[in-house]
């Protein structure tokens, strides 16, 4: 885990705002109240899976979901990209297709596979595209003529792809839900904000929806804690006052990040 408390914010008050989606931060905000913190929950992103329909999105993927065994490796570079690409599978997989390797962005992501059964490979450290890049599986002379599968939402870094390519394998994705951006009001964010609160955020994405909906966001934050190097390597070019990075977007590295955060302010 990668806590930078050098320059650590002081507060009065105890005050956590939670950005993860609707129905994925529940058990967080209850660990965390529990730690005798207050909790603030503000969305910053609704995950809106693909119905399985009779639109354009919705034929490409069970096309390649019924073709899922002509892969040679899936990746699924997030929790909710494991999820849906799992009920996905289900439909139209009783058994778990054989002969495929799969590799997950992180912990949380691999516990979504394993869960279902799959032997996941991941990174052992940098939980994000370069990180999935170093994995053995992934290198040129393991992939270059193989077929991979990316479960993504729609849009997103084409880092992952493009180099996979260039190392000779051929690359589809499977674009499984989109991100659609929650607003607030400026009313809404200063009620939020007003006891300058810690910022967990889930994702860059999460950033880029925050900064653009609060222009001052640095100013009006004591820190902000990431799941990623990416991620705060780009928060502390923005001048934050405090930057954490979780060790993974789990549960339990989020948590032990706040303990470190409060042991360094007491």
């Amino acid at each position: 885990m990668a806590t930078r408390l050098s320059s650590l914010a002081k507060f009065d008050r105890r005050v956590v705002v939670v950005t993860r989606p609707r129905d994925q931060a529940d058990e967080l905000i209850t660990a965390i109240a529990a730690m005798g913190i207050e909790v603030r929950h503000q969305p910053l992103i609704d995950i809106v899976p693909f119905a399985d329909d009779s639109s354009g999105a919705s034929q490409r993927l069970r096309s390649q979901f019924l073709d899922i065994d002509h892969y040679d490796a899936v990746i699924a570079i997030s929790q909710n990209a494991a999820e849906c690409g799992l009920d996905w599978l289900d439909r139209y997989w009783p058994q778990c297709p054989v002969g495929i390797a799969w590799y997950a962005v992180g912990p949380t992501t691999a516990d979504a596979l394993r869960n279902s059964g799959m032997t996941v490979s991941m990174p052992e450290t940098r939980f994000d595209s370069e990180g999935l890049l170093a994995v053995a599986g992934l290198q040129e002379d393991a992939i270059r003529g193989r077929k991979i599968l990316i479960w993504r939402g729609v849009g997103g870094r084409e880092t992952l792809a493009e180099v996979l390519r260039a190392r000779g394998a051929v690359v589809e994705y499977a674009e499984l839900y989109e991100r659609t951006q929650v607003p607030y009001s400026q009313a809404q964010w200063h009620e939020v904000l007003e006891e300058k609160p810690l910022l967990l955020l889930s994702s860059g994405q999460a950033l880029d929806i925050a900064e653009q909906q609060v222009t001052d966001l640095a100013q009006q934050v004591a820190g902000i804690l990431v799941p990623s190097e990416r991620v705060a390597e780009r928060a502390n070019s923005a001048g934050y006052a405090c930057v954490l990075v979780a060790a993974s977007a789990r549960n339990e590295d989020t948590l032990a990040s706040l303990r470190a955060w409060y042991s360094a302010d007491e």
